[in-house]
């Protein structure tokens, strides 16, 4: 799903949002993280990375905040790619943040993948998709998902990806409120509300057969294991789900651990309706849509 593009003597990505439209956590594991099932898909909500030749590595960024230090994922990915490939070559990255952090929008992760796709090529390293995506899977658990299609399934701790052929069609509304949830305490919350899970929800996988369809047949399967937890964390938190749903969306769900809710619509006007509805609850609100083909790049239209 990411292009490289050359363009006045620099490579240029554009680096998506997700979604998940299904999230099952199915244990925690012996190393603190949890093996999860998820249906996941790319939007057109998206950072642009910007990467010239330099003689050291460095990063500058406009627009959204964008964490520093060893948070920057950007220069992470960087750092682990140079290493690997053996190469002392430097890249000057500028990056527009647009995908705000701590929302389970997967912002941080595009964008360390963004970082390998692009300095695979300026540094020709010469690494195939499968390298990249085992090297990802060291910088963070969500990286090797935008190494690959646009919509598959997501197992293990994020690391392990099945591509789906399925593009659906649906118009989205993204919304998230003022703050954000750490992922560790809606892990945490997690685990403590463990005897509250509810083992009725159906394999995230039963989604699949309704991707292609309207959006409302996908309604019943649209379901995330971490909503309890991320009410725990956030107990007067903006309740987006009820702002959707008052609003007609037949199929919404939170994405990630938080605080980032999507609405899937068949039309524009109907996705416009939910952003509407989710600005006037005082939240941020954009309309999208999925990405429909690997290396496009759907523009946020508001």
């Amino acid at each position: 799903m990411l292009d490289v593009t050359a363009r006045d003597g620099a490579l240029v990505v554009h680096a998506p949002a997700k979604v998940n439209l299904t999230l099952r956590v199915l244990r925690r594991r012996a190393d603190g993280y949890h093996d999860l099932e998820s249906v996941v898909a790319a939007v057109g909500l998206s950072d642009t990375l910007t990467f010239r030749p330099a003689s050291g590595l460095s990063m500058s960024s406009e627009g959204l905040e964008v964490p520093a230090g060893e948070a920057n994922l950007v220069l992470k990915a960087a750092r682990a790619l140079r290493e690997a490939c053996g190469v002392g070559a430097g890249a000057e990255v500028r990056l527009q943040k647009r995908i705000p952090l701590s929302r389970g929008l997967g912002g941080g992760s595009s964008d360390a993948a963004a970082a390998l796709a692009a300095l695979n090529v300026l540094w020709a390293c010469g690494l195939g998709r499968e390298d990249l995506a085992r090297l990802g899977a060291r910088v963070g658990s969500d990286v090797p998902l935008f190494l690959g299609s646009p919509v598959g399934v997501m197992r293990g701790r994020g690391e392990r990806i099945e591509p789906l052929s399925a593009r659906p069609q649906w118009w989205v509304a993204l919304a998230w409120p003022p703050y954000g949830l750490p992922t560790a305490e809606v892990y945490a919350a997690y685990d403590r509300l463990e005897d509250r899970r509810d083992a009725r929800h159906p394999a995230a996988t039963d989604i699949v057969a309704h991707l292609a369809g309207p959006a409302r047949a996908a309604g019943p399967f649209v379901l995330n294991d971490l909503e309890p937890a991320a009410r725990a964390v956030r107990h007067n938190g903006a309740d987006l789900g009820r702002v959707f749903r008052e609003a007609g969306a037949a199929a919404c769900g939170m994405t990630g651990s938080g605080s980032a809710w999507f609405a899937l619509a068949d039309s524009e006007a109907d996705a416009q309706a939910h952003v509407t509805a989710a600005r006037a609850a005082g939240c941020e609100a954009v309309l999208t849509t999925m990405l429909a083909e690997t290396g496009s790049q759907q523009e946020t239209l508001s």
